[in-house]
């Protein structure tokens, strides 16, 4: 070992030894001058944290040992760059990244060390940072464009792959998320709604999500945004619809021998909760739930998750999804729960004191309101369900 390798290796060690603080340093630096990063999660927070450490070692024993970046540093790299392409972060963000870095670092070698480096040190760090700098940028370029053009040239795959990651919450953020569509060219619409398909016997799930895109898809074009995506996720067809016709979607249900589960009104931020209720009731609901319906809807993922102890079940949001608008109007709830209570119409009103005609003229008000009819088992159970899950009447 040289003295000149020796000196550098003391300071690097001294540098190293106050890692955690370095490192604080330059994220923070990062996050507060890039915005492509400001808005990344922890997880993909300690991803940027593990590899400002190791290009912080990797420069250091370059610097110290006068060495050069091996193929399997470029290759590394590369590997970063095809990373960031697939998560949509820019690509000039993630340049510029490792350059705010460089700048942080060589100030705090300035601030720490003014007395203990030489000239000739800092013109040596310098070059190798210079060095470091333009190799790996061309290797994440590279990584970048060459998964970028793979991405780009099987647009359908890429969004089977973004539907995933958003029913996953693996896409959560607004600004990585945007990222990722511009690189597709796609927008997704304010809100979706979400249709999960349990294959029958004579249909798998990967026929049935295509059949529903294909079917439910609107015909009008609106540019980039988006009107369907479809995958296969555990086991079941999943289709992501700008707006889903639920009469047509029914009735292809019933033609089709399968059970449906469709959710309305998802955002990327609703569509992990959303995509586990629906996944949940086309597997968990009560065989009474289908005699008369191939589609089951909101409130029905709502009851379905409460009545089985499902880690997403939500009170509120159940009888909220069943009641609607329902809830604010006095008179028809207390119609709704007498006729609950007595078993029909006709002893609902003698109990009302009312004549059986209203009574049957506020059951078709409380039908066209919710969507549900009070006499069909299924809707009287998840009528049930809504009333006790919103608490006790006022």
């Amino acid at each position: 070992m040289t003295e000149l390798t020796g000196h550098r290796r003391a300071i690097a060690g001294r540098l190293t030894a106050g890692e955690a603080d370095l490192v604080d340093t330059f994220l923070a630096t990062i996050t507060r001058e890039i915005p492509a990063y400001s808005s990344l999660d922890e997880r993909q927070l300690q991803e940027v944290r593990s590899i400002i450490v190791w290009t912080l070692h990797r420069v250091l024993e370059l610097w110290a040992e006068e060495g050069t970046l091996t193929d399997d540093d470029v290759r590394l790299f590369r590997g970063v760059g095809a990373v960031r392409a697939r998560d949509g972060r820019p690509l000039s963000a993630v340049l510029r990244a490792y350059r705010v870095a460089a700048t942080a670092f060589l100030d705090q070698v300035s601030d720490q060390f003014r007395d203990d480096v030489s000239v000739e040190d800092v013109t040596s760090l310098v070059r190798v940072w210079f060095a470091v700098l333009d190799e790996l940028s061309d290797a994440i370029y590279d990584g970048y464009e060459s998964t970028g053009r793979s991405l780009g040239s099987d647009r359908e795959t890429s969004l089977r792959h973004l539907l995933a990651d958003l029913l996953l919450g693996r896409q959560s953020h607004a600004g990585t998320l945007a990222a990722r569509l511009r690189e597709l060219h796609a927008r997704l619409p304010a809100t979706f709604d979400l249709v999960v398909v349990r294959p029958g016997a004579d249909l798998d799930a990967t026929r049935a999500a295509a059949a529903v895109a294909a079917t439910l898809a609107p015909e009008t074009d609106d540019g980039p945004v988006v009107t369907a995506i479809d995958t296969v996720m555990d086991g079941l067809g999943v289709v992501l619809l700008r707006a889903a016709d639920r009469p047509a979607l029914a009735a292809w249900a019933a033609r089709s021998g399968v059970r449906v589960a469709t959710h309305g009104s998802v955002t990327p931020r609703s569509a992990p909760r959303a995509y586990r209720l629906a996944a949940h009731a086309v597997q968990a609901a009560p065989e009474f739930a289908w005699v008369r319906r191939s589609v089951l809807t909101d409130g029905d993922l709502e009851v379905v998750a409460l009545a089985t102890g499902h880690a997403d079940a939500d009170p509120a949001r159940a009888a909220g999804e069943v009641l609607g608008a329902l809830a604010d109007d006095a008179e028809a709830l207390h119609t709704l729960d007498a006729v609950l209570d007595a078993g029909g119409a006709a002893q609902a009103a003698q109990r009302l004191h009312l004549h059986p005609q209203t009574v049957r003229y506020r059951l078709r008000r409380i039908a066209a309101s919710t969507g549900r009819d009070p006499r069909d088992p299924w809707d009287r159970y998840v009528f049930q369900t809504a009333r006790v899950a919103g608490g006790p009447p006022a």
